[in-house]
């Protein structure tokens, strides 16, 4: 693993921890996210229809960090 994934790694390891203790993190981080995350969908980081969206898989409808596919929907 190269020094930018683990970087990657490290801060989102330490964003898990936040939001598990304190749910204002989570409503912090699911602003930024979200559009972090539309961004990329629209440049086709997640495939051309957003397979790999971390959110959900854009075939099997629109997500977002407000409606989570294995969260919102079951």
């Amino acid at each position: 693993m190269n020094n930018e994934q683990q970087r990657v790694l490290k801060v989102l390891s330490r964003m898990d921890e936040l939001v598990r203790r304190d749910e204002d993190y989570a409503y912090m981080f699911s602003e930024s996210l979200e559009g972090m995350l539309e961004d990329m969908v629209g440049d086709d980081a997640f495939g051309s229809e957003g397979t790999t969206d971390p959110r959900g898989d854009g075939r099997n409808g629109q997500f977002s960090m407000w409606y989570v596919e294995g969260v919102d929907t079951e």
